[in-house]
C-alpha cells in the first residue's frame, strides 16, 4: 500500500489505494481521453465531408442548380452542347476547350458557356468542385428571348473569354447569388417560380454582356446598327443549320433574300470575319471534333459531312488547317 495523490477535473483526492488499481484507473482514463478525440476527429471530418456532398435541385427538365458537383456535363472529347452552363469553381482545377480556345479552370475562377459551344473538359484534378448551374436550350432562349438582342460578336466574343478570375468581394457576392437562387428552385409551393428564376438570371446576363460592351469600348469597338446585328444573328442561325449541307455563302445570302457580297460585308463588319470564313470554321470544327470523338473511318466523315468522298474531306481539311486527317486524328 502506499499514498497517491490524484489530480482530477480540479479535485484533489488523498486515497490509500493499491497500485494495481491506480493502473486501471489510469488506463480507463487514458482510453475516455482517446475516445473522446477519436469521436472529436470523426465528427470534423464527417463535418467536412457534408460540406462537401454533392446537392442537386432541378426546376423540371429545364433547369438544375448543383452544389460539389466534380463531373460536368462535358465530354473529354469536343462536342457540341445543348445547355447553357455557368460554373464556378470552389477547388482544383479542370482543363476546358472552347473552339480551340483553351484554360485550365481553377479556384475562384468562373466560367461561362453557350448552347450549339464546342466543348471539351479534361485534366479534372481529384479535388475539382464547383457551383453549377445548367440550363435547357429552351429556358436559355427564355431568358434572353426578355431583353434587347445582344450582338453576334458577343458569343464570337465569349468563346476566347469564357472564363472570370474572382476577388473576394465577387466571390461572396457569386455565393450570395448562387444561394438566392437554390432557395427559390427549393421553394415549389411559390408562384411564378419560373418567372422568378428567369429574372433571377437576365440579371447574371445582363451583367456579363456589360463586361463584354465595356471591354469593346476599351479596345476602341464601335457598335453595329440593329438591322445589321439582326442580319447576323440570323445568318449564324442558318449556319447552325445547314453548315454540314452547303458551304457556299450564296445558299445563305439567298435564304436571307440579299446579296453574297452584302452578306459577307455585314458579318465581316459585326463579327470580324467574312460569311465564307464562318462557314468554314464551323465545318472544320465539325470535322475536328469527328475525328477526336468518334470510332467513324474518314470515308463514313466524309459521308457524314456532305464530302464526296475522302480525298475531297482530306484537301479541305489540309488546306484550313495544314494538317492531314489521320495527323490530327493521331494528336493527343
Amino acid at each position: 500500500m502506499f499514498m497517491k495523490e490524484c489530480k482530477l477535473h480540479g479535485l484533489f483526492f488523498c486515497n490509500i489505494i493499491p497500485e494495481s488499481l491506480f493502473l486501471l484507473y489510469s488506463s480507463l482514463l487514458y482510453y475516455i481521453f482517446a475516445k473522446i478525440i477519436l469521436i472529436h476527429n470523426r465528427q470534423m471530418t464527417n463535418n467536412r465531408i457534408k460540406k462537401e456532398i454533392l446537392e442537386i435541385n432541378a426546376f423540371g427538365e429545364e433547369f438544375r442548380i448543383c452544389r460539389n458537383l466534380k463531373y460536368l456535363p462535358l465530354t473529354a472529347y469536343p462536342s457540341y452542347i445543348q445547355t447553357g452552363l455557368i460554373v464556378f469553381c470552389l477547388k482544383g482545377s479542370a482543363r476546358i476547350n472552347i473552339h480551340d480556345n483553351e484554360h485550365l479552370l481553377s479556384e475562384n475562377q468562373l466560367a461561362v458557356f453557350f448552347p450549339g459551344q464546342l466543348i471539351s473538359c479534361r485534366d479534372i484534378s481529384d479535388d475539382f468542385l464547383t457551383l453549377t448551374l445548367s440550363l435547357s436550350s429552351t429556358f436559355y432562349d427564355d431568358i434572353l428571348s426578355g431583353m434587347r438582342r445582344f450582338s453576334p460578336h458577343f458569343f464570337v466574343y465569349m468563346r476566347s473569354h469564357f472564363w472570370f478570375p474572382l476577388n473576394e468581394r465577387e466571390v461572396a457576392g457569386f455565393c450570395g447569388y448562387f444561394n438566392l437562387i437554390s432557395d427559390r428552385v427549393k421553394r415549389e409551393q411559390v408562384a411564378y417560380r419560373r418567372e422568378a428564376l428567369i429574372h433571377l438570371l437576365r440579371f447574371f446576363y445582363l451583367d456579363l454582356y456589360n463586361t463584354y460592351l465595356d471591354s469593346s469600348l476599351l479596345m476602341g469597338g464601335t457598335k453595329p446598327d440593329a438591322r445589321k446585328e439582326e442580319l447576323a444573328n440570323q445568318f449564324f442561325k442558318l449556319i447552325m443549320l445547314y453548315y454540314k449541307e452547303n458551304r457556299e455563302v450564296s445558299f445563305y445570302a439567298d435564304k436571307l433574300c440579299i446579296t453574297s457580297k452584302y452578306l459577307s460585308a455585314v458579318i465581316k463588319e459585326v463579327s470580324g470575319k467574312t460569311a465564307k470564313d464562318w462557314i468554314i470554321e464551323y465545318m472544320v470544327l465539325e470535322i475536328k471534333a469527328l475525328l477526336k470523338n468518334s470510332t467513324l473511318n474518314i470515308q463514313q466523315i466524309a459521308t457524314k459531312t456532305n464530302f464526296a468522298n475522302q480525298s475531297s474531306l482530306g484537301r479541305f481539311f489540309r488546306k484550313h488547317t495544314g494538317m492531314s486527317l489521320l495527323e490530327y486524328r493521331m494528336q493527343k
